[in-house]
Parts: C-alpha cells; sequence; structure tokens
C-alpha cells in the first residue's frame, strides 16, 4: 500500500492552496497608457437603456484604472447589452454579465478585484450633529469632562 502524499507532494487543481490564493498571486507591473486614451461615445443605434449604461463607466471610480483595450471590452459589452435588450434572448446574459464583471462594474466586482474607490467627498450632515448630541448627553451624565483634571 502506499504511503499518502504530503500536500505539497499533490498535483491537480483541486481548487484550494497558495497556487489559488490571490494574496500568493504574482503581480506583473507595467506603465499605463490611459492618459489621453479617447472615451469612445455611445452608439447612437445602441438601445437607450445600453447606451446609459455605457455612459455610467465613464462617471464611475473604476474607470480611472481603464486602458484602451478595457473601454474596446466597454463597447464589446454594450454591443452584447443592446442585442440582449432588441432580442430578448437570456442567453447573451452570461456572456454581458462576464463582460460587465471584468470591467468591475458592481461593487462585488470590484472587491473580487480587490479594487476599493474612495468617496471623500461625502459628508454626512447628521454624522455632526449626532455626535454634538452625544457629546451633549455624555456631559449631562458626567461623562466628558471639559479637558481638566480637576
Amino acid at each position: 500500500m502506499s504511503a499518502k502524499k504530503r500536500p505539497e507532494q499533490r498535483t491537480g487543481t483541486g481548487g484550494s492552496g497558495a497556487a489559488n490564493d490571490p494574496r500568493f498571486i504574482a503581480i506583473s507591473k507595467g506603465t499605463t497608457k490611459r492618459h489621453g486614451i479617447p472615451i469612445p461615445q455611445p452608439n447612437p443605434d445602441w438601445h437607450p437603456t445600453a447606451q446609459s449604461w455605457f455612459r455610467s463607466l465613464a462617471l464611475s471610480g473604476q474607470s480611472e484604472f481603464y486602458e484602451a483595450s478595457d473601454w474596446a471590452t466597454a463597447v464589446l459589452a454594450a454591443d452584447v447589452y443592446d442585442l440582449f435588450l432588441r432580442t430578448a434572448r437570456a442567453n447573451y446574459l452570461p456572456t454581458f454579465e462576464r463582460l460587465s464583471q471584468r470591467l468591475g462594474v458592481t461593487v462585488v466586482d470590484r472587491k473580487k478585484s480587490r479594487i476599493e474607490l474612495d468617496n471623500d467627498d461625502v459628508t454626512d450632515a447628521d454624522e455632526e450633529a449626532a455626535n454634538d448630541a452625544v457629546i451633549s448627553w455624555h456631559g449631562r451624565l458626567g461623562i466628558v469632562r471639559d479637558g481638566t483634571d480637576g
């Protein structure tokens, strides 16, 4: 009877281990060419919903990372989406979904790709009022001191 193999001796694509773990996948680096890339205009023949979807990409933060090939992929995705909207054939949806995922269209897609978008300009108008109310109540309860140790 043969001895059991240790994990490093096993072969195959079992789906687990360092080979499939994104933390251990090597990253190849290159120089971007995205500066000055003209963003394509939506095809006026596309369905209005497909045009809207395509326009939304340019307004989305992940498009900051798009290269020319990403915009070409976006045009292809919009073409497929247009076909689906015009024919109502569900067989187009998996292709559109796959292309959309590769473009990082949704929050989930971006998380899978390890892309996090900052939202520095968002301010919560109620947050300051809530902080003031909490501090006020803490002061009334004697929890918050006025800065002196007395």
